[in-house]
């Protein structure tokens, strides 16, 4: 076998493996309201700005740094036992995203996979009647939570209208 055939086959099989196993192929579209999943249909006037992550955790050392020993006390406020610190620790979301436009009523959704419970779902939804300007939407996984299913690897950031996905983010893992 030449090396220009050998070339010509290489590409015919590469060629051959995208068409063969595609998703499509597979029957798992990505938007298919079948398998559970919400249609996705992305609003531009909704647009997700930054997701800001915080360990409240014994096990982040500080260092000195003003800004991570201002942010466990601001979580930790109020905490005066051991059992209160233990019921605040864990991870906290803090999701800023914006909506133009009219007001209307949205549903902002977190889910989440942790590292005891590998691919189980959790999620926690917020709804806003009247979502309208700059929203932070704030998700905690905290306490016994975060205590027994481990901390947090996978993520997925959601804004609903009607029961279609109109903005999302997720993590890399997701």
């Amino acid at each position: 076998m030449s090396f220009s055939s050998f070339i010509k086959y290489f590409f015919f099989l590469l060629l051959f493996s995208f068409v063969v196993y595609s998703p499509r192929s597979l029957g798992e579209p990505e938007n298919d309201p079948k398998n559970g999943q919400e249609p996705y249909i992305p609003d531009k006037k909704i647009k997700i700005i930054k997701v800001l992550e915080i360990l409240n955790d014994k096990k982040l050392k500080a260092g000195g740094l003003q800004s991570l020993i201002y942010e466990r006390a601001y979580w930790n406020w109020g905490a005066i036992v051991p059992s209160d610190f233990r019921a605040r620790a864990g991870q906290i979301y803090i999701i800023a995203w914006k909506k133009g436009g009219q007001p209307e009523p949205l549903t902002a959704r977190f889910e989440f996979r942790q590292l005891n419970t590998k691919e189980q779902t959790w999620s926690q939804s917020i709804y806003y009647p009247k979502a309208h300007g700059a929203i932070d939407s704030i998700f905690k996984v905290i306490g016994d939570t975060y205590f027994t299913n481990g901390t947090v690897f996978a993520w997925r950031f959601s804004v609903l209208r009607n029961n279609t996905i109109v903005a999302q983010v997720k993590s890399f893992i997701w």
